[in-house]
């Protein structure tokens, strides 16, 4: 479906260490990433792992073209790209406020599939993607647990290349995968798309990610420790 690409993160130009300030539709909040080169190679499920701020779901959304690039270079298969670039190409698992969140899941797929001239056709793309029947006339952002399964198929017939979401936790995709998730991300990737999945932890993700990406801590726990033994022990501590 796909063919082979790489996407090159270069931040070797940033004159800022940590920048960004970035809403993400339902979650709504301060998201800052550390400046750093990266590489992402298509057919491969990523786990960015951080906690909730620290910038793995800025990173997702910046692959995703929703964020601008700053100081940031950005290359596909060698070629320096602009957002539009990967707007154009990419998808969000989670269809809640995104435009197509309100397309039907079969009627959606089935455009998808006559408009980019797939072979595949719905009743095939509903097997891969492991797609109930009673719920093929819903609208993808009323689903629960098949959600993310209708959006990933959804994409796949529009023939996108990366795939992103949203932070959630270990537990959201446990219960997620334990619901065939992993089966559809895997389709996506043995066509040659790539899956970037923003997470607390990798409790879980380490299990399916092919690759995980952490994020580290950007306070020092050890410094306000001591700073308050510090205060402490001259008296100066307030109630």
């Amino acid at each position: 479906m796909h063919e082979k690409f790489i996407v090159q993160i270069d931040a070797s130009h940033c004159t800022s260490i940590v920048e960004g300030v970035a809403h993400f539709g339902r979650d709504y909040g301060i998201d800052c990433w550390r400046y750093r080169n990266l590489q992402f190679e298509s057919g491969k499920i990523y786990g960015l792992i951080g906690e909730y701020g620290h910038g793995c779901m800025y990173l997702s959304y910046l692959l995703g073209g929703k964020i601008n690039f700053d100081d940031l270079k950005i290359y596909l298969n060698g070629t320096r790209i602009v957002r539009s670039d990967l707007e154009r190409i990419s998808w969000n698992l989670e269809p809640n406020r995104q435009f197509y969140g309100k397309k039907v899941v079969k009627k959606a797929i089935e455009s998808a599939c006559k408009k980019n001239k797939l072979e595949s056709g719905f009743a095939e793309i509903q097997e891969k993607f492991c797609l109930t029947s009673k719920r093929e006339n819903m609208k993808l952002k009323n689903l629960s647990g098949e959600r993310w399964r209708a959006s990933a198929a959804v994409g796949f017939a529009e023939k996108k290349k990366i795939f992103y979401a949203p932070y959630e936790t270990s537990t959201f995709y446990y219960d997620m995968c334990g619901s065939t998730l992993l089966k559809a991300l895997r389709e996506l990737t043995d066509k040659g798309a790539m899956v970037v999945l923003p997470a607390g932890s990798d409790d879980f993700l380490k299990y399916i990610a092919d690759e995980c990406i952490f994020f580290k801590r950007d306070y020092d726990i050890d410094r306000l420790r001591q700073r308050y033994q510090e205060l402490f022990q001259k008296g100066d501590w307030i109630l």
